[in-house]
C-alpha cells in the first residue's frame, strides 16, 4: 500500500490523511480510480471536477461507516492526490460539537465552581469538574468504538484505492 509505508501512526489518528503523487495527468488518474470504483459493486461514489467521495452502498452502511475523500490537483508535471478517510461529515461535525461544547461548559463551570469555593467556601459546584471529565471520556470512547466498528469498511476503501493506483506510477509524499 503506497500510502501507508511512511506513516505508522495512522492507526491511532481519527481522520488519517495521506498524499499521493503521480506523473499521470489529473483527468486520467481520476478516470482510472472512477473506473475501478465503478467495477466494484461494493462501493459507491460521487464525482466532481477535482473531488471524489467514495463510500459503501446504503445497504451496507451503518452509523459509523467511513467515507474516503480524494482531491486532485495538477501541479506542473505531476498530479497530487490528497486523501482523507473518516466518518461522514454529519458524524464528524456532531462529535466536534460535543467536544467543543463540553470543553467550554467544563471551563466556565469549573471557573464558576472555583470562584464559589474561594469566595463563599461552597464546594457543591466542584462536582461539575468530574462530571465534565466523565462526559468527555464517554464521547471519546464512543468515537473510538465507532472507529473499531468502521475498521473493516475503512480497509475495504483503502484497498480499493490501492488496487486502482497500483498499475500506475503513484508514490506517497510526506505531508
Amino acid at each position: 500500500m503506497p500510502f501507508n509505508k511512511l506513516d505508522e501512526t495512522t492507526a491511532g489518528r481519527i481522520r488519517p490523511r495521506f498524499k499521493l503523487e503521480s506523473p499521470v495527468p489529473k483527468d486520467e488518474i481520476k478516470d482510472i480510480i472512477l473506473n475501478a470504483v465503478k467495477a466494484d459493486e461494493s462501493l459507491i461514489y460521487n464525482a466532481y471536477d477535482r473531488f471524489i467521495k467514495i463510500t459503501v452502498p446504503p445497504r451496507d452502511q451503518h452509523y459509523w461507516s467511513p467515507m474516503l475523500s480524494l482531491t486532485f490537483d495538477q501541479e506542473k508535471e505531476r498530479t497530487l492526490i490528497r486523501g482523507v478517510i473518516g466518518p461522514k461529515e454529519s458524524i464528524w461535525t456532531m462529535f466536534m460539537f460535543f467536544y467543543i461544547s463540553l470543553a467550554v461548559a467544563g471551563f466556565f463551570g469549573s471557573m464558576y465552581a472555583l470562584v464559589k469555593w474561594q469566595t463563599s467556601n461552597d464546594k457543591s459546584f466542584l462536582i461539575l469538574i468530574p462530571i465534565v471529565i466523565i462526559l468527555l471520556l464517554s464521547v471519546f470512547f464512543t468515537s473510538r468504538h465507532g472507529k473499531v466498528q468502521a475498521h473493516t469498511q475503512t480497509l475495504h476503501l483503502l484497498r480499493a484505492l490501492r488496487k486502482s493506483v497500483d498499475d500506475i506510477d503513484c508514490t506517497r509524499v510526506e505531508e
